[in-house]
């Protein structure tokens, strides 16, 4: 997920359900016409299984690993998807679409394992191998904060906090006659630990110097305090990159011309560095599960789940689905359902939201909302947030809605949560998945989506 610092306003929901459901006994309550209740949405959610959705997980986590948008692994992904998407019954289409180039950086130990990171495009980026062994220094911006024996070394350091104040560092470890530069990802305002990225240098340099993750950093650090450390450096530029959607499509069950359509989509892409777990191979896994389950029922509605590619470079893989449309086409989508990251065990993410860009209700969030009320799972609540694949689609007049768990502390001023590590290497199975919130989400989004494609979901004040 492209998480910026935008806004986040949630509404006094557990009021908002009492008054529209009451408050005692919604469980079972049918909505609307009665044609969409608590038994139509046990077709879904008595088959969902978190289980299946997080091996989804951990292929695209594990067997595949980082899946930076235009890269190989990120196509990878996108064979996976489409082959069980297949397996299911599905036609499956490929969308490809241009990316601007990677500069992606290897970090290698002498034990054969390796790590992702990012690099700047003006230092060294080449495949040619720096070895070096590794020395920690904290500071950098004065020339003094080296030692006598920086030469030929990797120099590890937590980067200034500004741009002018890590270009200062790099100069000086240049001057100091470093072989390498590895500048240490922050943790964030909110506790996150910082990701990987690619530094920007005034000049040009000889040397490489990559942007780690922060908890690649505090490993290093580990490691030094185990005894030397020596690391291989070595670089990659990728250029006339393309990224890639998956479409697979589910046919209504009557012909006519006028069917609306409603999508399920997920992006596949993770930032470099992050096997992208939660973030978002949790979204992928819960479409595909939802895909495996709906293929056996009639549904009135055409059905479309997309995996989304390069979300993470700026929801490019959706404003590209959305920019191909035509007006026509746009008229004909009734609903979005943008799942990402909805699997995260920490603690502090305590709810699942259904969050629109400018806070306004639609068809989506309004058939999830139900659809927990229904089944008494009060993990659901409305909210206002962009960052995601849902705004290119709401930018379009399109009803669509972000699926994220989430935790707010105040409101004045703002404190929410989301969890620590995404966006970097321990967004994994182990670290940062919870089949308790998957099984959740499942049968919330689920069931909220179901009752869209069989039928109109009339307003919740109805």
């Amino acid at each position: 997920m492209v998480l910026q610092k935008k806004g986040l306003k949630v509404a006094a929901s557990l009021l908002a359900l009492s008054m529209a459901f009451g408050s005692v006994g919604f469980a079972q309550t049918d909505i609307g016409n009665g044609k969409s209740g608590y038994s139509q949405d046990q077709k879904v959610i008595a088959r969902v299984d978190a289980a299946r959705a997080i091996e989804h997980i951990r292929y695209l986590s594990e067997e595949i690993g980082p899946r930076p948008g235009g890269l190989q692994a990120e196509k990878e992904s996108a064979e996976y998807i489409a082959n069980v998407l297949k397996s299911y019954g599905y036609e499956v289409e490929f969308q490809y679409f241009p990316v601007a180039d990677q500069y992606i950086a290897d970090v290698s130990f002498a034990d054969g394992t390796s790590w992702q990171m990012a690099a700047a495009p003006n230092g060294k980026v080449s495949k040619e191998d720096v070895t070096g062994e590794v020395i920690f220094v904290d500071g950098g911006t004065n020339p003094a904060d080296f030692p006598a024996y920086t030469a030929g070394k990797i120099v590890v350091m937590p980067r200034a906090s500004s741009v002018a104040g890590y270009r200062t560092q790099v100069d000086n470890a240049v001057q100091s006659g470093a072989a390498g530069v590895i500048l240490q990802s922050l943790v964030g305002s909110r506790g996150n630990y910082g990701q990987t990225f690619n530094p920007s240098l005034t000049s040009a340099v000889e040397i490489p110097v990559y942007g780690a993750a922060y908890i690649q950093g505090e490993w290093l650090k580990e490691k030094l305090a185990e005894g030397p450390v020596e690391i291989n450096l070595s670089a990659e530029h990728f250029s006339n990159l393309e990224s890639v959607n998956v479409i697979a499509t589910k046919a209504p069950k009557g012909n006519n011309k006028n069917t609306k359509e409603v999508i399920l989509g997920a992006h596949h892409d993770s930032v470099v560095g992050a096997p992208g777990g939660n973030d978002n191979a949790s979204g992928v896994g819960l479409m595909l599960e939802l895909a495996r389950v709906y293929k056996g029922y009639n549904t009135d509605k055409e059905l479309k789940f997309i995996a989304f590619g390069s979300e993470e470079r700026g929801l490019l893989g959706a404003r590209y689905y959305v920019d191909q449309l035509t007006q026509e086409q746009r008229d004909k989508i009734e609903a979005v359902f943008v799942p990402d990251m909805v699997a995260t065990s920490y603690g502090p993410a305590k709810n699942l939201y259904a969050m629109t860009p400018n806070g306004s209700t639609n068809i989506v969030t309004d058939s999830t909302m139900a659809a927990g009320a229904r089944l008494g799972n009060s993990d659901i609540l409305p909210g206002t947030f962009g960052s995601s694949d849902h705004v290119p689609f709401h930018n379009a007049g399109i009803p669509a809605a972000l699926f994220i768990w989430m935790g707010i502390d105040s409101w004045s001023p703002l404190v929410y949560h989301i969890e620590k590590v995404y966006h970097t290497p321990q967004d994994t199975i182990e670290d940062n998945i919870s089949p308790e919130r998957m099984q959740s989400a499942l049968d919330i989004i689920g069931a909220g989506l179901f009752d869209v494609v069989r039928k109109d979901v009339p307003p919740l004040n109805k």
